[in-house]
């Protein structure tokens, strides 16, 4: 598939994917699935985000991500290039960053059942790669994470006060997305040759500010 055949299927389905949210969720989960698979058809390895508008009444936004792999940026900027003008989309090629250190840190990111707060994370740098150029670092968080269960027997499925573990997987994935927030998809992956999360305070020695992360490769750089 070229990017002119995936523009006319994306064209095609503009109308429901533009206000997704609102479908129900066997419909919804349809459009994620396709518009994905359509993505695959075209160049495997990449993906999507969609920031919808506040209200649906602007355009929203489809960010094509190659996750990193600058072997597919190619790929991602000859799609963008041949998209159609159309009134309720934007697009943008590779994820930008969204978040600083003067962006509201108290507002938590939403996981599925858990949260995370942007002003709980530091890191900590570990090891710099030479060769590369990249690091790797070590986040903590200052509060524990765990993963909401529901009360047994609670009809109305309550939150009971117990809670259990968060898969590895899902913080790993919630702390990514955090990451590209606040590098950008180019700076992230350039940047950073992988990360561990720790859930809980330990005895860490000397830690920064998540969100002074940006600052620390610029000064860097310039070392």
């Amino acid at each position: 598939m070229n990017a002119t055949q995936f523009w006319t299927w994306f064209q095609d389905n503009q109308q429901k994917l533009y206000i997704l949210p609102l479908l129900d969720r066997e419909e919804r989960d349809s459009h994620f699935y396709w518009l994905g698979k359509h993505l695959s058809y075209y160049c495997v390895g990449l993906g999507f985000q969609i920031s919808f508008a506040k209200d649906y009444t602007g355009p929203a936004t489809l960010i094509i991500t190659a996750y990193g792999a600058r072997e597919l940026y190619a790929k991602v900027f000859e799609l963008i290039d041949n998209a159609p003008k159309l009134d309720n989309w934007k697009y943008e090629a590779l994820k930008k960053p969204s978040k600083d250190e003067n962006s509201n840190l108290d507002a938590p990111y939403e996981f599925g059942s858990f949260n995370i707060k942007i002003s709980d994370l530091y890191f900590q740098p570990v090891k710099y790669i030479k060769s590369t150029g990249k690091i790797i670092i070590h986040i903590y968080s200052n509060t524990s994470l765990r993963r909401a269960r529901q009360r047994p027997g609670s009809a109305k499925g309550g939150v009971s006060n117990l809670s259990n573990p968060i898969h590895p997987k899902d913080l790993h994935t919630a702390i990514t997305y955090i990451l590209e927030d606040l590098l950008g998809e180019e700076l992230l992956y350039s940047k950073i040759k992988k990360f561990k999360f720790y859930k809980i305070n330990r005895n860490r020695g000397i830690t920064y500010k998540l969100t002074h992360l940006k600052t620390f490769f610029d000064l860097l750089n310039h070392n």
